[in-house]
């Protein structure tokens, strides 16, 4: 064989070298997306339950949210910072998955789901339309709007 038949078979040779890598790091980057996702929904799912575990085990707290989500007029300033602060990081759990959903981060399926889930959190309780109307500065714009939308905030 000529020098130039070896430069072709070498050719080929790293041509195929670079495609076998390409499609390793095509499969690496799936599972690192796929173990991200993971992490993410992980991550959601245990402040949920940060936020339940609250509830049950710090006495009054559960009495003054429900209290709060009714009426939270009737609160004392210290009952409402902390039905507020609480409420907050509910409301900032919700957000995130809205953005999640609003970037492609998370299918319609899902974030359908956990805007369900808030919604029913939310929705026909005076004290959360108060909370977001007084605490409406601090949300992301597109958030905003879809709360609006769904507490009947718009009008």
């Amino acid at each position: 064989m000529k020098l130039s038949d070896w430069a072709n078979v070498a050719e080929i040779v790293g041509a195929a070298a670079v495609i076998v890598t390409l499609a390793y790091v095509a499969v690496q980057i799936d599972q690192n997306t796929i173990a991200v996702e993971a992490s993410t929904r992980q991550g959601r799912l245990d402040f949920g339950w940060q936020q339940s575990e609250l509830l049950i085990t710090q006495p009054g707290l559960a009495k003054l949210v429900r209290v709060a989500e009714q009426d939270a007029s009737t609160l004392n300033e210290e009952q409402r910072l902390v039905f507020y602060e609480f409420t907050t990081w509910r409301f900032a759990t919700w957000e995130l998955t809205y953005q999640e959903y609003e970037d492609g981060l998370i299918d319609e399926e899902l974030w359908l789901a956990w805007d369900g889930y808030y919604m029913l959190m939310a929705e026909g309780k005076p004290g959360y339309r108060k909370f977001f109307s007084d605490t409406r500065r601090q949300w992301d714009s597109r958030f905003m709007v879809h709360v609006d939308k769904s507490l009947g905030l718009s009008d």
